[in-house]
């Protein structure tokens, strides 16, 4: 099994929603990714730090595993008799499946609609992993991961429960994805770009609230 893990092995980029750094292949040959996430704060502090099973191939994926670092000292001091410290995990008895409270992707009031936002994060997540391309935004613009929009649609189908007979779930299924897939475009949280006829969807990175405060 190969596995990569978080930034040791390959790192992302300046803007993590592109993917991987370099070539997309390194995380489509890989069997598990896991990904540390977190949110840094203008003081430089990192908050709501958790591990992420980013890809599983084997396996469920998208589950967040809470962890917090403390600082603990070594039981021999320096040569200069100054005490030695370094930071451990410390981790969350159980996994957390739900996203954190600042979200954006469930910032909807609506329980279904938060449903399915989520449900299209995750899925674009995944397929990111496995069949992402990378793209340049225009001719001086950043290379980012993208997916066909017939890849995220298609697995969007496959996880999204439906009753009735087929047409009524096909029916049910592709509004549940166009009001996901608008919402999440009208809030910043996707991007859409057209290249050679076919269309691609990739995650952005919406402004946090202290980012938006810092422009003003």
């Amino acid at each position: 099994m190969t596995a990569f893990v978080g930034k040791a092995d390959i790192p992302s980029g300046k803007s993590p929603e592109a993917g991987t750094r370099g070539a997309s292949s390194k995380e489509a040959s890989g069997d598990l990714v896991l990904a540390c996430l977190g949110h840094k704060e203008l003081n430089g502090s990192v908050i709501n730090t958790r591990l992420a099973v980013r890809k599983n191939r084997g396996g469920k994926q998208g589950q967040e595993y809470p962890f917090t670092l403390r600082v603990v000292e070594a039981p021999e001091k320096d040569e200069d008799n100054e005490v030695i410290t370094t930071m451990v995990v410390d981790w969350s008895a159980k996994p957390s499946e739900v996203a954190p409270p600042n979200d954006p992707w469930q910032q909807s009031r609506r329980q279904d609609q938060r449903t399915a936002a989520l449900r299209l994060k995750r899925v674009l997540m995944s397929v990111l992993a496995e069949a992402g391309v990378d793209l340049s935004l225009g001719p001086d613009g950043p290379v980012v991961r993208m997916v066909s929009q017939d890849i995220v649609r298609t697995e969007f189908y496959v996880q999204t429960p439906a009753d009735g007979t087929p047409e009524q779930k096909g029916s049910l299924r592709r509004q549940k994805f166009l009001r996901a897939l608008a919402w999440a475009e009208e809030h910043g949280l996707i991007g859409v770009k057209e290249v050679d006829n076919v269309v691609y969807l990739w995650l952005a990175r919406p402004k946090m609230k202290d980012e938006t405060e810092q422009e003003d």
